[in-house]
């Protein structure tokens, strides 16, 4: 047993959870700060700038080599107008064939085994 210095203090448990590597990925799992992404821009507007000059010069060249290549068009209207929703047609065939069965019709079966039904009486 764990010996208590101050005796008016109670003696704390250990806890067995503390190093058992539980929380591997904290801090690393999930969406990126923003002051990542603000600094990746920051990082590509000033490569644009160096580039073309200006963001609307490079938006300009893009639209000029769209004309030829259906890449640069692809991105120019993503951009402009944003990715288009993907559609898909689900065909559900709705023909289903139930047989009915009615329990409320009163129907006498008859169970006369065949034998008998066929051969007449001898008895007559």
């Amino acid at each position: 047993m764990m010996e208590n210095k101050d005796e008016n203090k109670p003696v704390k448990k250990v806890d067995g959870r503390k190093n058992n590597g539980g929380h591997s990925t904290k801090g690393r799992a999930g969406r990126p700060p923003k002051i990542t992404e603000k600094k990746l821009r920051n990082f590509a507007v000033s490569a644009i700038k160096k580039a073309y000059g200006s963001e609307e010069k490079m938006w300009l060249e893009v639209a000029k080599q769209a004309k030829e290549s259906f890449p640069h068009m692809k991105m120019l209207l993503e951009f402009t107008y944003g990715k288009p929703k993907e559609q898909k047609e689900v065909n559900v065939k709705t023909d289903i064939n139930i047989p009915i069965v009615n329990f409320l019709e009163e129907r006498t079966i008859d169970i006369t085994p065949e034998e008998d039904k066929d051969e007449p009486s001898t008895t007559e």
